[in-house]
């Protein structure tokens, strides 16, 4: 006997063999044939056959109390699915790992007078630690989402604690198919990790990180405690590595590439010459996700995902590994103490390529108005910065180490920025910048109506008439004068009624000299009362602007690495390293 010729369901059974799911409780039915067969060709399962579906569900209870190992209990479509439900509750309040398969019809047939089809997604509401709702492999997507969810449910039936989970597989049709895979594909396994995994014995980790090139990508996070920075000093020290952070992640150490935004967008970075072996996430919203992306660009990776929530987050496709524990004691102790101390050839070649200082554009405009503004700001200060095209800009200049940066990275929308300045200055008492677009301002322009203003407030507000990044895409170029109807929502308004109506200093600014006076003015530091400097500029000057520093900085960038990767790569092999 061979296999159904169906992904989805050869992903299945690789995945629960992979995961010790070797026992399978039967109920008859022919929805979910392709299943039953392909499990009864392969000899590394027990299967048990047994009617009713709520007798199956206790039996395969029982099992699990026998093997002390998780079991499936699979069943057809319809009612079939609904009968396991008491042994689910029970599962759930006894702790094991009860797997249940239920086959179902395809989506769009629901409530159509299909034979045996309810709404199975909700099943075992509140009884379950997981469930994966698979659908069937078409693209590359799909493959990678079954794939996951399934890693994440199978996950669930014994990490952070035991009970069942829910597998409910779409079957468009099981009849008339092919069964002529001879042998299960090896699908993607998703390990987790805690610290009683492991024990103490961290000499696997060391292992796998040896000679390997490590990029630590780290994500928004508070600023960083000396703990964990000795802790990120011991492992840099020990490996090929380097970390690549953005100005949310306030982490500030010598490994960490400068000019990252810059430098990751530029096509030097696409050519290869910073590839990694193994990708580790730290900290939460990853601003430079996309330039990850694309740096990586389909090359195989192993990627470990480093935090105290222990969730499957996988967005470069390459999850292997989740390690639930802080940062600072994961990088104390995955590198050995007694292991020597080492140059990084992958650092060092890193930050060659990564050398151009940014230059302020000479043209009056937001990138130039930002970078003057981040020039001035003064040391232990706080800068909110908005999202869009300021959180890019930013990004392209260096910022104080001494200054904590805040920003809504969450989901990323352009609302509540304001907001959240304004209560961070209240609360901290700490002299507090916000750099924030015209369309983010008037959104949530009701921030500065709250009572009782924090006088340390310092608003930078790039009035250029609408928003420049959803005016310049993805608006075609024949019909870039149309954008500001309703995508880029086009404005002649002002902020200076309101805000001077709620008792804040207004200065304002429509040139280079203008914008330099008004900075100094805005970054003094003082206790005058809140403050904002509203810049005019243009939308489609400032996102051309923008466009043109990438551009220029990739030429730049090529010339630099070419000579850098030639002189690399002798002394590479001069030192008997990989080049």
């Amino acid at each position: 006997m061979m296999y159904v010729n169906d992904p989805m369901v050869l992903e299945l059974i690789s995945l629960l063999k992979s995961h010790g799911v070797r026992h399978a409780v039967i109920s008859p039915g022919s929805r979910h044939y392709p299943i039953v067969r392909s499990l009864e060709a392969d000899p590394d399962f027990q299967l048990y056959s047994v009617v009713d579906e709520r007798s199956a569900g206790f039996f395969a209870i029982g099992v699990i109390r026998a093997v002390g190992k998780p079991v499936a209990v699979l069943t057809t479509s319809g009612t079939a699915a609904v009968n396991l439900a008491s042994a689910v509750a029970d599962a759930y309040y006894q702790r094991l790992p009860l797997v249940a398969v239920t086959a179902d019809r395809p989506a769009p047939l629901l409530d159509q007078m299909e034979d045996q089809m309810l709404d199975q997604t909700p099943l075992f509401a509140g009884m379950l630690r997981a469930r994966a709702l698979l659908r069937p492999i078409r693209d590359d997507m799909d493959h990678w989402y079954d794939n996951r969810v399934i890693n994440e449910a199978l996950l669930a039936l014994r990490v952070n604690g035991a009970g069942p989970i829910h597998i409910n597989v779409p079957v468009a049709r099981h009849t008339g198919l092919s069964y002529s895979v001879n042998e299960l594909p090896v699908a993607r396994v998703i390990s987790h990790h805690t610290p009683s995994n492991w024990g103490t014995d961290w000499s696997e980790v060391g292992d796998r990180l040896r000679d390997k090139r490590v990029l630590v990508l780290w994500g928004q996070s508070e600023p960083t405690d000396n703990r964990t920075l000795e802790a990120i000093d011991h492992f840099t020290r020990r490996t090929d590595s380097l970390i690549v952070a953005d100005h949310l992640g306030n982490l500030h150490h010598r490994s960490v590439l400068p000019n990252a935004f810059a430098a990751l967008r530029s096509g030097k970075a696409r050519s290869g010459a910073l590839s990694p072996d193994i990708v580790i996430t730290v900290g939460g919203t990853l601003f430079l996700i996309e330039e990850m992306k694309a740096l990586i660009n389909n090359r195989e990776i192993e990627h470990w995902r480093v935090d105290p929530d222990g969730k499957i987050v996988d967005p470069f496709w390459q999850l292997t590994d989740v390690f639930q524990i802080n940062p600072g004691d994961f990088f104390a102790n995955a590198v050995t103490t007694d292991t020597s101390p080492r140059d990084s050839p992958y650092r060092s070649l890193a930050a060659n390529v990564a050398s151009i200082p940014p230059e302020l554009p000479s043209q009056f405009g937001e990138l130039r108005t930002i970078g003057e503004c981040l020039r001035r700001l003064p040391k232990n200060s706080a800068l909110h910065i908005a999202n869009s095209a300021p959180m890019r800009m930013a990004h392209l200049y260096p910022i104080d180490p001494t200054i904590t940066i805040l920003g809504n990275r969450g989901v990323n929308g352009i609302d509540g920025s304001m907001s959240a300045t304004v209560g961070y200055a209240t609360a901290s008492k700490k002299l507090t910048f916000l750099v924030i677009g015209d369309l983010s301002f008037f959104y949530d322009m009701n921030s500065l109506g709250i009572k009782h203003l924090p006088a340390g407030l310092r608003i930078l507000l790039i009035n250029n008439g609408g928003g420049a990044l959803m005016h310049d895409a993805p608006v075609p170029p024949q019909l870039a004068d149309q954008a500001s109807r309703h995508i880029s929502a086009g404005h002649h308004h002002a902020g200076r009624g309101w805000v001077e109506s709620v008792g804040i200093r207004y200065l304002n600014a429509v040139n280079t000299s203008e914008v330099e006076s008004g900075l100094n003015a805005l970054t003094a530091s003082s206790d005058e009362g809140p403050m904002l400097l509203e810049v005019f500029s243009n939308k489609v000057t400032d996102i051309t602007q923008l466009k043109g520093f990438h551009a220029a900085n990739a030429v730049a960038g090529m010339s630099t690495y070419i000579k850098v990767r030639k002189l690399a790569g002798r002394t590479l092999r001069r030192l008997g390293l990989r080049g």
